[in-house]
């Protein structure tokens, strides 16, 4: 599993590298946990084995094995697995690809649960992933035709509408959320409050409150521990400071404090941790403010695909 506390634990507006076309990439994934984050493509995913938990806006969609999901442009949104296994082929599209030939589509209905009347969906995403794993000439026309074409076909079961405003509000909101956690992210050490947020960005702390636990689903004191838990379990783990220290590095009032969460979020005290470091095994911490996922290769792709149309599509 990928992690690095400096780059997976605050919210993240990500910018995607469309390595093989212009405006699409392809990502075959397993992830434990994805962080807050939002983006500017269309992402469209569906799960070629396991289940995970998709968070968008406060609500849960609980994906399972051939479920499709969609995330607007903009969208903050974030996974949870509790731990279960998944692979998820995830499809990022840029508004490029398709805005001279059609408007800035959104859609209403996150999860298409499994259903045989969406055969031609499924296939569709197959075909799509199997041309863009392609090495061949011009798979990438082909991988962007397939998409295209699954853009259109969700418009007839996803519940889509045109709304230009939308989206520029959308936007608007990704930017406070990322000025707001970058804040968080740089300055949780220190004694920050809400009032401190709030004229950051110049709204009221009310607005504020309400932001961050609509777009986080945490608390801002919540969102704020948890950054400096994540900062603290780091230095724990990978150095010899007292903690004392650490509470005073991360932002920690006192050592109490810190082994109260320690302890919750990890069942053992963390003085005891800290001696028998090489015979406790922790849990996996799959929080949603954190990252942790693994990429299947590029090279693996064809394979993978192959499997899959071998146990599920092959009649």
């Amino acid at each position: 599993m990928d992690f690095d506390f400096n780059k997976s634990i605050k919210t993240e507006y990500e910018i995607i590298r469309h390595t093989k076309t212009n405006s699409l990439a392809m990502l075959m994934i397993e992830i434990l946990s994805r962080c807050v984050h939002c983006h500017s493509d269309l992402e469209i995913g569906m799960l070629l084995d396991g289940s995970i938990d998709l968070v968008i806006d406060n609500e849960v969609f609980s994906l399972k094995k051939n479920d499709i999901y969609i995330v607007n442009r903009y969208q903050p949104h974030s996974f949870y697995s509790h731990k279960n296994h998944n692979k998820i082929v995830i499809f990022l599209i840029n508004h490029a690809l398709y805005k001279n030939i059609a408007p800035d589509i959104i859609y209403k209905t996150n999860h298409i649960k499994y259903d045989e009347k969406y055969n031609s969906l499924y296939k569709t995403v197959f075909e799509c992933a199997m041309c863009y794993a392609s090495d061949t000439d011009f798979t990438e026309i082909g991988a962007s035709a397939k998409v295209l074409d699954l853009i259109y076909q969700l418009t007839k079961v996803a519940n889509p509408f045109i709304d230009e405003q939308s989206t520029k509000q959308s936007k608007s909101k990704a930017k406070h959320l990322q000025k707001i956690t970058d804040f968080i992210f740089e300055h949780h050490a220190e004694n920050i409050s809400l009032t401190d947020i709030a004229d950051l960005v110049s709204l009221s702390t009310y607005y504020v409150s309400h932001f961050i636990k609509k777009m986080t689903g945490m608390t801002f004191t919540a969102y704020l521990n948890s950054i400096r838990f994540d900062h603290a379990f780091s230095l724990i783990t990978k150095t010899n400071l007292r903690i004392n220290d650490i509470c005073c590095e991360t932002g920690f009032s006192d050592s109490r404090y810190l082994n109260r969460i320690f302890k919750e979020k990890m069942g053992v005290d963390l003085q005891e941790y800290r001696k028998n470091m090489d015979r406790i095994e922790l849990p996996l911490t799959d929080q949603p403010y954190m990252t942790v996922q693994t990429h299947v290769p590029q090279s693996k792709f064809m394979s993978e695909l192959e499997k899959y149309y071998e146990e599920n599509l092959k009649e």
